[in-house]
């Protein structure tokens, strides 16, 4: 799988119509919302637990998670290293949940043509039962005091920036981070294989930090649909992924339940073919990289 010979990935300047907004004013106002709403949302998710208090808790902590990304212009890696993985961590403990009800929803369209797919989905319910316990038990589990030291030494961080560093300075420094991001997606975009899975996989990560760092940058005036482009971008390779995990779990509900090897075949091959759809359309997307980064700048 190839991608487009005219992306550019050395690191350039904000263009000279780039908006002169102070980066870190705006970063460090974000991150104490942020981390506002992200206490908030997980609070309430622990009081009152429920598919869409998991849903926002998950909304806020990429959120948090995205700021934290493009702190990476202005504080050392090694001091983001645990923030960003506790952060992970929280995540994770949905992780089953989530996986779970979005192969809840592939299996239950299967289920009118695919007989197996219904004895599949009775599985995965039973499954969700369980996982909805464990997340639940695993919420009261999260604690928030030691992100929240590190997110005040990051606060204090930024202010030693402003107060020795122009707002010029500052958005060339983010500009520079995001672009190293960008290119570290278009190295993996051209290292994917239509026929591993963990290459497009390693992309969407990739893709989706940098995503997240252009989304923390102060508004820019860019084209108009870009940032939704970008979530279609990564929605492909993220629903690759989706069925990947999906047909882990067919093998392992068909190592636990008495079902015909032909049925499972069937199963399989269905869920294989339209993965194969979204890779053929993934490669037909890769020229659509260079929409993203640079933003276009209307004056």
């Amino acid at each position: 799988m190839e991608t487009a010979s005219n992306i550019v990935t050395m690191s350039q300047p904000p263009p000279s119509n780039a908006p002169a907004a102070d980066v870190l004013k705006h970063l460090g106002g974000l991150l104490h919302r942020q981390w506002r709403r992200y206490r908030k949302r997980l609070e309430h998710c622990q009081q009152q637990f429920s598919e869409k208090a998991v849903h926002d808790s998950r909304v806020e902590t990429r959120r948090l998670l995205a700021t934290i990304e493009l702190l990476s212009a202005f504080v050392p890696e090694r001091e983001l290293k645990k923030t960003r993985r506790a952060l992970k961590r929280h995540l994770d403990t949905f992780a089953d949940l989530r996986d779970t009800q979005m192969q809840l929803v592939y299996v239950r369209k299967m289920g009118r043509t695919l007989p197996a797919a219904l004895e599949l989905r009775d599985w995965l319910r039973r499954r969700e039962v369980h996982f909805l316990l464990t997340t639940c038990k695993a919420v009261w589990r999260i604690k928030t005091k030691r992100v929240g030291r590190r997110l005040s030494a990051f606060e204090e961080e930024i202010r030693r920036w402003r107060r020795h560093t122009s707002p010029a300075h500052t958005l060339a420094q983010a500009w520079r981070a995001i672009d190293r991001a960008f290119a570290q997606v278009v190295r993996l975009r051209r290292r994917i294989k239509a026929t591993n899975m963990a290459t497009i996989h390693r992309t969407r990560i990739a893709f989706k930090r940098f995503r997240y760092m252009v989304e923390a940058l102060p508004p820019l005036p860019a084209t108009a649909g870009q940032h939704q482009g970008m979530r279609a971008y990564q929605s492909v390779m993220g629903e690759i992924q989706d069925l990947e995990v999906l047909l882990a779990a067919v093998d392992e509900f068909s190592h636990q339940n008495d079902i015909s090897p032909v049925a499972i075949r069937r199963l399989k091959g269905k869920l294989l073919r339209r993965q194969k759809q979204l890779v053929r359309k993934c490669a037909k997307t890769a020229d659509r990289l260079p929409e993203f980064w640079p933003p276009q700048i209307v004056t």
